[in-house]
């Protein structure tokens, strides 16, 4: 059984006999939306401080420039961009009900019109988009956090932040990071979401943005901000509320997804420049810009800068002298030394196996919230949502298994790598093949066989009684993912 599938069927049957019990009442639209959140792509945020890169960062995941990258009044709405059969652009309004807006392609990218509407009317932005990559997940923009202007910030904060009032809308978070600063760890730490038993940071990813500009861009700020990143990934602040540190050029990656071929034509010419002036342009932007350095425009080469940055440059420079000469052909070399690549197989890995249980994780919280405003109406229905609530979250072994997973990465355990390493395996993987290390097709008679022999083995280890307690806890859950297992099969 995948991950998250039977706290899934749980959660689901919860709503469903909600829904019926309030068909009726006027909470019924609320229950509504929690089953089809339940049900639908997973939600991820991108989020960060001003100038981090997010709307970037979004467009190379999605493939097309339609996040706007300049300060309008766009970037300052919460928007979210999801997967539709048609192009469609609206405004969700504070007031209720939605506006269909104007927009346009400009320039590459994607324009959004605000008509007679103002910041303060409109709650979000949905843009429609029949684009593969937002089929499996929409991608949320939020505004930069730490803006001058702090009515930006308070709009991400209310948007992200799980508290005692309301769960986050965002099933998982993309947080872009220049360097570790004391406001970045206070975002991911209110992000996490406590409010159920098992809390974890299986939901959050932290991303090293605009790696290429560490060293002044300089041919190896890639290695430079892998080894950053790696520092900040067994880093026991970062651990405890991200399940890793990617770091990635958002600019290179976005440009590369977008590439044209007059641009590489552009950079073809730039090339056959004399070895010595090539190299004394590529040494600054302003010896880049410089009026008398080349035959190409000094306009052109500022548009390069602006799409490529310099590292981008010196990157595009190299491919060119291997004999790359298309844009077809420098694309994927530009998105391998983007670190995008790093950034998706994160998001395949950590987000998308485990999306029905971060949206059941989402839900459950949300049933939590509601009994109270239930109690005075409708007490009999408040009083089986609780129950059932507290019973979903204490008995699903699946958000035990998130909790064992952080504890073994975060809690500085004393364990042996090969444990340590067949833990991570069980305890996240996404199929009980995967969780137990067999090949996708294994028989039924091995995955008996195999997940009994695994019971006893943590069972033995949980009964050490020199192991430290959360090492206890993880074995423990090891043990019970594998009688579930078990259970699966033999049923």
């Amino acid at each position: 059984m995948s991950l998250g599938t039977a706290v899934t069927i749980q959660v689901r049957e919860l709503l469903s006999g909600a829904a019926e019990e309030l068909r009726t009442s006027p909470f019924a639209p609320r229950v509504q939306a929690l089953s089809e959140r339940l049900d639908g792509p997973l939600r991820v945020a991108i989020a960060g401080r001003v100038k981090a890169g997010k709307s970037t960062l979004l467009n190379a995941l999605v493939g097309e420039r339609l996040a706007p990258t300049d300060a309008g009044e766009c970037t300052k709405i919460v928007s979210w961009y999801e997967h539709g059969s048609g192009y469609q652009v609206s405004a969700r309004l504070h007031a209720g009900g939605e506006q269909p807006l104007a927009f346009r392609r400009d320039g590459g990218s994607l324009s959004i019109e605000l008509g007679g509407l103002v910041e303060r009317d409109i709650a979000s932005i949905r843009v429609a988009w029949p684009a593969k990559s937002l089929t499996a997940m929409s991608l949320i923009d939020t505004p930069g956090l730490a803006s001058i202007n702090d009515d930006n910030s308070r709009r991400t904060r209310e948007f992200l932040e799980s508290d005692t009032d309301r769960p986050s809308d965002a099933d998982a978070v993309i947080y872009l990071m220049r360097h570790m600063h004391r406001t970045d760890l206070q975002f991911l730490d209110a992000f996490m979401d406590r409010s159920v038993s098992a809390a974890s940071p299986v939901n959050a990813v932290a991303v090293l943005s605009r790696a290429d500009e560490i060293g002044a861009g300089r041919i190896d700020a890639m290695d430079s901000a892998r080894r950053i990143a790696e520092r900040y990934r067994v880093d026991p602040s970062i651990q405890s509320l991200a399940a890793t540190v990617v770091p990635v050029a958002g600019l290179l990656a976005e440009t590369a997804l977008t590439l044209r071929e007059d641009e590489v034509a552009s950079l073809r010419t730039l090339h056959a420049t004399e070895t010595d002036v090539l190299e004394r342009m590529l040494l600054s932007t302003e010896n880049f810009c410089d009026s008398h350095s080349s035959g190409l425009t000094v306009e052109i080469r500022r548009a390069l800068l602006e799409r490529l940055g310099m590292f981008g440059v010196r990157i595009a420079m190299t491919e060119i002298g291997l004999g790359v000469s298309t844009a077809a052909e420098m694309a994927p070399r530009l998105i391998e030394h983007s670190g995008l690549d790093g950034l998706r197989s994160v998001i395949n890995a950590q987000f998308l196996p485990r999306a029905r249980l971060l949206q059941a994780r989402a839900a459950l919280v949300s049933v939590r919230l509601l009994v109270p405003e239930l109690r005075t109406a409708h007490p009999a229905t408040a009083d089986r949502l609780e129950r059932e609530a507290e019973r979903i979250d204490a008995s699903a072994i699946d958000f035990a298994r998130l909790r064992a997973a952080h504890l073994l990465s975060a809690a500085g355990l004393r364990i042996a790598e090969r444990d340590a390493r067949d833990l991570e395996r069980l305890l996240l993987g996404s199929t009980d093949p995967a969780a137990l290390g067999l090949d996708a097709d294994a028989s039924r008679a091995q995955l008996m066989q195999q997940s009994l022999d695994e019971v006893a083995r943590w069972r033995e280890r949980a009964a050490d009684p020199l192991a430290q307690p959360a090492l206890i806890e993880v074995f423990e859950t090891a043990a019970r993912t594998c009688e579930g297992i078990y259970a699966s099969t033999t049923g």
